[in-house]
């Protein structure tokens, strides 16, 4: 699969006892992804007149950079999911509503092309966490000097940011001490 862009499937194409595609190897996802493990899985599709209901498997590993200390550490990916997929005609921009949660579970397609690159990308990017962490006690990097404080204590003196309010507190001791209390 050289052009992964276009990897998909037309709907007329899916026979009426379902569908099975297996993948593997796949790491070319584009450059917001940076894939250290390739991935593999499958995708059933099963066409119920003009929606697919697909259940899916993908199972990777992904380099991330951690918000706290910058690093770069590897978050492994394998993840079971169900997907309704719908004709993009059939969704209606007009009303606003509330959706229930098996809503949520739902893609779309355009001129009876269901791609399967845009599914697997927009399945990982679901799986992936909302704060990068390389572990949940990263104690980040110094304010100071940039030392990664994982990896050994940096001899800065500590850096406290002055109140707006320490004014405040000047000013209620000064009246203390006019008062002579």
């Amino acid at each position: 699969m050289k052009d992964l862009k276009n990897w998909g499937i037309l709907l007329e194409e899916i026979p009426p006892e379902g569908l099975k595609i297996e993948f593997q190897d796949i790491s070319n996802l584009g450059e917001d992804l940076n894939i250290k493990q390739p991935f593999s899985g499958y995708f059933k599709l099963k066409k119920l007149g003009i929606e697919v209901k697909l259940e899916g498997f993908l199972k990777g590993v992904i380099t991330l950079e951690c918000d706290r200390c910058l690093a770069l550490y590897d978050f492994p990916i394998e993840h079971k999911f169900n997907i309704d997929i719908k004709p993009l005609a059939s969704l209606n921009l007009e009303e606003e509503k509330e959706l229930s949660e098996e809503e949520m579970e739902v893609s779309f397609y355009e001129n009876s092309w269901i791609s399967f690159y845009d599914l697997l990308k927009e399945e990982i990017f679901l799986n992936l966490p909302y704060k990068n962490l390389c572990n949940p006690d990263c104690k980040g990097i110094c304010p100071i000097c940039g030392a990664n404080l994982n990896e050994n204590p940096c001899n800065c003196k500590g850096y406290k940011k002055e109140s707006p309010f320490s004014i405040l507190k000047n000013i209620f001791l000064n009246k203390n001490l006019e008062k002579g209390g």
